[in-house]
């Protein structure tokens, strides 16, 4: 059995034990912990990944398992092709919604899909749903906190659940005088994330503390792209934005080549993991949320790239909550380590060689 945190991922990956035929696994963030190599072989068995996270593309390929990294497209997919599908409902209700949507299509007639999750994820609403796509209304079993319903597709003419359209970036109105595009998928999808905000607030101070005008800019978990295109308007002449989601390369790339004049690209990588250059300048807001304590092999995992990745002479400006000691685990990575703004919420934590 694959060793994970999540036990609605335990759930779903015992299907495998018995299953035969072709399956496929949908992934997202929360399978970022799944060791794939200890799914067992089978020969009546085969197994196919689709996942929208850097991170997970990269594991599943090194377990030798077939795997593709999109923004959950399954237009490759063939149709009528899955015996099954186990899929850990995400934890925005478009993706999931989509994701049972394409379901209809690439199962099997009487295949199953498998959905698992917390009853706070709104897995219950999900099974009933599904059921009444699939024309087969089932109930979800109950195991420790986590539920998990397997759900066979009979022949079916009922409406698709309302996804939200989300394979279709769309333009979202941030604020007066700035529109860019993003989806659902994308962390703040629909918003301006406060910390990216006072970190912006905070560029034009950050960067008078240089010798030299920085010239190369590393915004490391873009998401949308609101940091690195914040920041292009000061000065900079290489812009590189990288992001683990799908969804926020297109949405990044998009908004990159429509509003900036600089060089500048989108690159997935896990948190710049297979770049190959150097940067003046690294700005980032990790993906340490609030309410949740933080997650040290994520922290060792962005303070050390973020090392290897500035310049000598460079600097990096992190944005975190206020609770979260960044600075004190920074010490093992950098010798100069400032706290430059702390509004109660957010803190600014300045890093340099």
């Amino acid at each position: 059995m694959i060793r994970v945190v999540d036990k609605s991922i335990d759930l779903l990956i015992n299907q495998l034990a018995s299953a035969t035929g072709h399956w496929l696994i949908v992934a997202d963030e929360n399978w970022s912990q799944a060791i794939w190599s200890t799914i067992p072989k089978s020969n009546q068995r085969t197994i196919r990944v689709i996942t929208n996270r850097f991170d997970v593309a990269q594991a599943v390929k090194q377990a030798a398992i077939d795997c593709q990294f999109c923004d959950f497209d399954f237009s490759a997919l063939n149709p009528a092709s899955f015996d099954g599908v186990l899929y850990r409902v995400s934890k925005e209700r478009a993706t999931s919604h989509y994701v049972i949507n394409q379901t209809v299509k690439i199962l099997k007639p009487r295949a199953s899909l498998v959905l698992a999750g917390e009853k706070n994820d709104g897995l219950k609403s999900y099974v009933k749903q599904a059921g009444k796509l699939f024309s087969n209304p089932v109930n979800a079993e109950k195991n420790g906190t986590a539920y998990i319903a397997s759900i066979a597709l009979n022949a079916t003419e009922n409406d698709l659940l309302s996804d939200k359209n989300y394979p279709q970036l769309r333009s979202i109105q941030l604020s007066d005088n700035l529109c860019l595009q993003s989806k659902p998928g994308i962390f703040g999808w629909d918003k301006i994330d406060r910390g990216s905000a006072f970190l912006i607030d905070h560029l034009p101070q950050f960067l008078s503390s240089f010798k030299n005008a920085p010239q190369t800019l590393l915004d490391l978990g873009c998401g949308y792209g609101y940091i690195a295109l914040s920041a292009s308007q000061y000065g900079f002449n290489r812009l590189l934005a990288t992001d683990n989601n799908a969804a926020a390369i297109l949405a990044a790339q998009k908004n990159l080549d429509s509003f900036t004049t600089i060089e500048s690209s989108a690159l997935a990588t896990d948190a710049g993991d297979g770049i190959d250059e150097q940067f003046d300048t690294i700005l980032c807001n990790p993906p340490f949320h609030s309410g949740f304590s933080i997650d040290d092999q994520l922290a060792v995992k962005f303070l050390s790239q973020t090392q290897r990745l500035l310049n000598r002479s460079g600097q990096a400006l992190f944005v975190v909550n206020t609770f979260i000691p960044l600075e004190h685990k920074a010490k093992s990575f950098f010798e100069r380590i400032d706290v430059v703004a702390n509004n109660g919420s957010f803190k600014l934590i300045s890093l340099k060689h």
